[in-house]
């Protein structure tokens, strides 16, 4: 809809002279929204025969998953609140933005290995939720087990009990793992501090780890606690040094003169100043 445009509106006077008047432009109405512009942009690669899966995050709640046979990524959803899309000549209000993450099955499941570690299990039996539905069907997957479980043949069927050694040692190689990967994103500091930057790490680890297997996780690795002392804010402790020590007063030293400002004040001995010329005499 185009924009409306001034008018001119032309009155005559009693003399006969015209006068005009121009009315002030209003702007274009906003078009409502276009339900049928709407888009999702996502992030990642083309995978065929993939389905969004709605699972249990390991750290807390649900979270998407694309699973296929070949590939497991958690879905992202990066959304700042001010973005919007340009689409072609129309413009689309939601500006967020999905990303495939690639993402260790076993991470997920766990939590179902450790509530039900107690003897072996069919997998139905182990992964009995709606929603593991994708996951009990994907061979890849279940064979992903051996490197976190027991798994016996029984008659028909294999049955499986969570090793807690064998997932120990599994989280410490992913631990090693992304331990490298990082040094390049830390400052040289926190890597030259090995209990520290192992804190570090281990903080990016047990967000893929459910509370309980993430307390034997860590003491498995022996990340010990920070100190105290890390935590003090540096701009308090000057604070209190500054008000139990005495203030010295810094000495301020003289700056060296010059060889042309030391002949520029023997040649102005003598020499009246500018103000003595604007006294009484």
């Amino acid at each position: 809809m185009p924009p409306k445009t001034r008018k001119q509106k032309v009155e005559k006077t009693e003399d006969g002279e015209e006068n005009e008047e121009i009315e002030e432009a209003k702007p274009a109405a906003i078009p409502e929204s276009d339900s049928s512009y709407e888009r999702k942009f996502i992030i990642g690669k083309n995978v065929a025969n993939s389905k969004i899966v709605k699972l249990r995050h390991p750290k807390e709640g649900f979270a998407l998953f694309r699973i296929s046979k070949s590939d497991f990524d958690e879905v992202l959803c990066i959304d700042d609140g001010n973005r919007s899309w340009f689409y072609g000549e129309s413009v689309i209000e939601n500006g967020q933005i999905h990303l495939f993450a690639p993402y260790n099955p076993i991470f997920v499941l766990l939590p179902y290995l450790y509530s039900t570690k107690e003897k072996f299990l069919e997998i139905d039996e182990i992964l009995k939720d709606p929603e593991t539905q994708e996951l009990r069907e994907n061979e890849r997957i279940i064979e992903m087990l051996e490197n976190v479980a027991d798994i016996k043949d029984a008659i028909d069927t294999k049955v499986y009990r969570l090793n807690e050694n064998k997932m120990l040692e599994w989280i410490r190689n992913r631990f090693e793992v992304l331990k490298e990967e990082l040094k390049d994103e830390v400052h040289k500091s926190l890597i030259e501090c090995e209990e520290a930057y192992d804190r570090y790490v281990f903080n990016f680890l047990s967000d893929y780890l459910s509370t309980n297997i993430a307390q034997l996780a860590k003491q498995h690795l022996n990340i010990k606690e920070a100190e105290k002392s890390e935590n003090i804010d540096m701009s308090m402790k000057r604070k209190i040094i500054d008000e139990n020590d005495e203030y010295i007063q810094p000495v301020v030293k003289k700056p060296k003169e010059s060889i042309a400002t030391k002949k520029l004040q023997a040649a102005s001995k003598g020499t009246k100043s500018i103000s003595s010329f604007f006294t009484k005499k």
